[in-house]
């Protein structure tokens, strides 16, 4: 697929089947997301450190990663609706052994399970959308994708300390098992399977591997990727090292971050609804994309010459991470959107490559911030070097592309 290609049929993609895309795919984020605010009552409740239930975290995108290589094969052997119903069970069935959890090493089980299924909504839906769409109308959707989903980490934090005072941090995890059914219920009625039986490829282990093998040595494919994973670890370092910032130096409490999280993450559909207003009116892919990586990697690097110069009040701080953070609306659909066009017939196994690798190296970025000191420069200096980093990548992928 390219820019210029007339787009398929896309009738079967209307906003009830994008909201129900958006919300598999959020499931991650809720899973992630609406049981922080529980993680000191399940130390207290399983009489471990708090550094054993930040295990929980880890081993849930180890989960993710795995998972979504997992479902490229299946994806591309069985469609589209067949793996995703399977994973949305998972997901269902791990969330409800996290809510019967008598030790830490169960719930770190149940995590990992509950990751493994809610990694299907991750590639399903990229996979769906590549199928119907041009990469014009596939920007446009992947960035309403976006906009939706990020309505669970908006309001996932305040759920969850909303459950916690009507019950344990139990509770919260029979919602997320409410949740899955509700999806996997909905999934059942209303999910298509846009990939045609003639196109589906057998479940060889050696063809497994030539495809993985193929989309590797693809350098547009495998740029592009990795643009995506520099600028989502971004977003994760974001949001591990935001409510040190500002509970430990600007001494806010737990709720009035949890509402400045919000406030940021509004600023992300923000960013997504530009897009998508650009894309309508004529703007080009990779013309918004660039845009959106140089604001976030500029107003990275101004609020880091903020801080170190002492200009850095909270207003201020706010608004330039806010910015900061708005602009990865621009980026995150487009980006996705770019990656899927150059990955050639077998879409499942792309999808599934491009999650994995988005989750290995962001988490490979947050490590590597993590091995720095804390503090107000240290977020925004991680923020600039993604962006410059994504945009090597972008600007490399086109011109390989362009060869």
């Amino acid at each position: 697929m390219n820019e210029s290609t007339a787009a398929p049929t896309t009738a079967a993609l209307g906003m009830t089947l994008i909201v129900l895309l958006a919300l598999l795919t959020a499931l991650d984020a809720m899973a992630i997301d609406m049981y922080l605010p529980g993680m000191p009552q399940i130390a207290a409740d399983l009489g471990v450190s708090a550094g054993r239930i930040q295990q929980t975290l880890s081993v849930f995108l180890v989960g993710l990663a795995i998972g979504q290589a997992l479902y490229g094969p299946l994806l591309d052997r069985f469609g589209r609706r067949l793996p995703l119903l399977l994973g949305v069970a998972i997901f269902a069935l791990g969330s409800v052994g996290a809510a019967l959890a008598p030790t830490v090493e169960w719930l770190l089980t149940a995590r990992f399970v509950q990751a493994l299924g809610a990694a299907a909504g991750l590639v399903a839906p990229r996979a769906i959308v590549a199928d119907l769409c041009d990469v014009t109308e596939s920007s446009r959707i992947f960035s309403l994708l976006m906009q939706i989903m990020m309505i669970a980490p908006i309001l996932a934090p305040i759920v969850g300390g909303y459950l916690l005072g009507w019950g344990s941090w139990r509770l919260i995890f029979w919602v997320l098992a409410g949740l899955g059914v509700a999806g996997w219920l909905w999934g059942l009625r209303s999910l298509p399977d846009s990939l045609p039986v003639a196109q589906r490829v057998p479940l060889q282990v050696d063809g497994i591997l030539r495809a993985y093998g193929r989309q590797m040595r693809d350098p547009v494919f495998l740029l592009y990727t990795l643009a995506g994973g520099f600028i989502l670890g971004s977003l994760f370092v974001y949001i591990s090292a935001s409510a040190f910032v500002f509970t430990e130096h600007f001494k806010l409490d737990a709720m009035q971050f949890s509402y400045l999280f919000a406030a940021n993450s509004v600023a992300l559909v923000l960013g997504g609804s530009i897009s998508n207003l650009l894309l309508k009116r004529g703007g080009q892919t990779r013309h918004i994309m660039l845009l959106g990586i140089v604001a976030h990697g500029l107003s990275g690097l101004l609020l880091f010459a903020v801080v170190q110069l002492g200009w850095a009040s909270l207003v201020v701080y706010c608004s330039l991470l806010a910015v900061a953070v708005g602009s990865l609306g621009l980026i995150f659909g487009n980006l996705t959107a770019l990656t899927m066009s150059s990955a050639g017939r077998q879409l499942g196994v792309a999808s599934a490559l491009m999650g994995s690798l988005h989750y290995l190296l962001s988490a490979v970025v947050g490590y590597l911030v993590s091995l720095a000191a804390p503090g107000p420069a240290t977020l925004p200096l991680a923020i600039a070097l993604c962006g410059v980093l994504t945009l090597g990548a972008c600007l490399w992928a086109q011109r390989v592309a362009l060869r």
